[in-house]
This record gives structure tokens, sequence and C-alpha cells, in this order.
């Protein structure tokens, strides 16, 4: 029997508003019709041509910011009246802070952080005191425009003591892609110790085993490595700057869209046994559901 998704946005105030699915309008908002940009995620490709070339040959894709207009009705409750109602919905946007609107199916619930990019627009033929209701349409902006799941997160601690010399030991963590978007890992390891993290191409060329070995760490350096080349690449717990001894290496591979489970090497020397790493998967969509 075909059953809805449940859509609910939690405000930028805390509240949370169920606009469709199981309970929908319980607190007095529910979504309208034709909402658009909700779907695919906005992207623009690239195409260069030279001198007599026939045709064009494709450049690669700029993935745009995510415009997201849609109505929704507003009407009074058994508890709250509807101005009550249309002032706590607003109070639950903003220009400078994000929303989050989450769609949730039999496979999961993916969230689009939105914030307001023009004026809610309200146009009522009546005074909605006396009708207690009244349509709002919404225009909003995602920066990033993808529809996030949970990071998906698996630990693996060392057994042996790698403290003496020549001594390691390798740990095998499990990871995987199932969406449609590249995804750059996160890690977190712990100090004292000395890790190698892989770099893998996932692809048949002089990179696919790459590992990067990180600079020694002492007590009180737990690091988080980003991988993604927009973010800090990494950030130790005293704040010291670790990433300035790692001679200009960089982390060059996401794992690539529906890459099904991979064991990579994680290797620890210089650390007791106990030794801890994270690695955390980010699941980015283009869609709010389906593309597994």
């Amino acid at each position: 029997m075909a059953e809805a998704a449940l859509i609910e946005v939690e405000g930028v105030d805390g509240s949370l508003w169920t606009l469709s699915g199981p309970g929908q309008g319980l607190e007095g908002v529910e979504l309208g019709t034709a909402p658009t940009g909700l779907y695919d995620a906005p992207v623009k490709t690239i195409w260069n041509s030279s001198a007599y070339q026939i045709g064009a040959t494709y450049g690669g894709a700029n993935w745009q910011k995510r415009d997201v207009v849609f109505g929704v009705n507003v009407y009074e409750t058994d508890s709250a009246s509807w101005e009550s109602v249309d002032s706590a919905w607003r109070k639950a946007w903003a220009y400078d802070r994000d929303s989050k609107l989450t769609v949730t199916t039999e496979y999961g619930a993916r969230t689009l952080h939105l914030r307001l990019s023009e004026q809610p627009e309200f146009k009522p033929k009546r005074d909605p005191h006396m009708k207690r209701w009244g349509q709002v349409t919404m225009t909003c902006t995602a920066g990033i425009p993808w529809w996030v799941e949970d990071d998906v997160t698996v630990t693996a601690v060392s057994a042996t003591d790698t403290r003496q010399d020549g001594k390691s030991e390798t740990l095998w963590v499990p990871v995987s892609n199932p969406t449609d978007q590249p995804m750059w890992l996160r890690w977190v390891a712990t100090a004292p110790a000395v890790w190698t993290l892989p770099d893998y191409s996932f692809a048949d060329d002089g990179h696919r085993s790459r590992v990067i070995t990180l600079p020694s760490l002492i007590a009180g350096q737990d690091i988080t490595v980003d991988t993604d080349p927009m973010e800090e690449m990494i950030a130790a717990a005293d704040s010291s700057s670790v990433w300035a001894r790692m001679n200009g290496q960089m982390f060059l591979h996401p794992v690539p869209a529906w890459t099904s489970e991979t064991k990579l090497p994680v290797t620890v020397k210089g650390a007791a046994p106990g030794a801890t790493v994270q690695v955390r998967c980010p699941r980015n969509w283009s869609r709010p559901w389906g593309l597994q």
C-alpha cells in the first residue's frame, strides 16, 4: 500500500514542523502543491571548443547553489490562533542561519539545509484572521545543494604494542559509498602514534594503492583529518600545526559514487595497544530519495 513520505522542518529556533506525511499539519502548517527545486541538484556543465573544432568537448560540471520555492498553508489549531501559528512559523526561519528540511522514506532520511533568500510572500484575498487560514510562499537557498544522510562511522582499535622500532599493525576498515556523489572520507585518530591512511584512487592507475603517512603525534595531539580539499585538512586537539609537517602531501581522491564495501588499510606504529582510528563516511545525495 502506498505511503506518503514524511516531510519535516526543524527551525532555527529548534521548533519542529510536520509539513507532509504522517502527522501532517499537526503544528498548523502543511506543504502546498508544486514545490520547486527539491529534486535533482542544480548543475551547469562546461563545454570547451577550439578553433575549427566540430562541436565541443566536455570539460566538467559546476554544481550550483540550490534555490527552493514552496508554499505552505498556515491555519489555526486547537491550541493556537492563526496569527500565533503564522508568527511561530516565521520565527523558524532566518536569512543568516539554516533550517533543516528532512524527507524520510522507507529507505532512510535525508536533510537539506535551507535559509531564506527572499522575504516570505503573502497575498491574502481576505483578512486571514477571519478565515483563520493563509498561504505563504517561501523562497529559500541551500548553499550546499546536497540532501545529506547521517554519516556512517566505523571504528578500529589496535591490539598490538607498536612502540618498539620496526613494529606496526594494520587495521582493515570497511567503507562504502552507495550515493550518486563522490565521498570525501574523514578520519579521527588518537595520539601518541604515527598513522598511515589510505588515499586510494579506486582506479586502475598508479594511485590505486596510494597511502599517506601522517606526522608523528605526541600525547594530546588526537587529530581529525578531512580529505575534502575544500575543508581544513588536519586539526589537532591541542591546536598545534600538525598540517605544517605534512611536507606538502595532500589527499587527492574521494571514494567514487556507487562504490560497494571495500576494506581499506590503516597502519599504526609508535602506539600502545588501544590506539583508535575512526572513519566517517558522509552520505551526500542529489535527490531527496532514490539513486541507491
